[in-house]
């Protein structure tokens, strides 16, 4: 079967963590499966998915029947993708720069808008 060669510039806007497990690990879990097919993706945490940002609340999360996001995030790592994290979001659900997980760029409204051009934005 040939490689589909549409665009694979992706943004993936995670909004959710603790507050719908379920969800937040399916995010994980779409972000590894576009790494591991070879997507240019950029995610970026935002509103209650500002707190994935924070050492040890990837490790918490175990959605219903799927695999635990702590097995499937350095898949992401691994790919070097590009981590963002809503300032404002982090300040708002008290993600102080010290605890977040390595990698993460803290940014804000402007900075994530000129990362969109070309990209297919994915919400979850």
């Amino acid at each position: 079967m040939a490689k589909d060669t549409r665009n694979k510039k992706m943004m993936m806007i995670i909004s959710h963590s603790t507050d719908d497990v379920d969800r937040a690990n399916l995010a994980i879990a779409f972000a590894a499966s576009m790494v591991s097919d070879d997507y240019d993706l950029i995610i970026l945490f935002m509103w209650e998915g500002a707190l994935l940002a924070k050492k040890g609340v990837i490790e918490s999360l175990e959605g219903r029947h799927m695999t635990k996001a702590a097995d499937l995030w350095s898949m992401i790592q691994e790919a070097n993708t590009p981590i963002l994290c809503c300032a404002p979001c982090a300040k708002t659900m008290g993600v102080a720069e010290k605890d977040m997980i390595a990698g993460v760029k803290l940014i804000t409204a402007p900075s994530a808008v000129s990362e969109m051009p070309g990209r297919q934005i994915i919400t979850f």
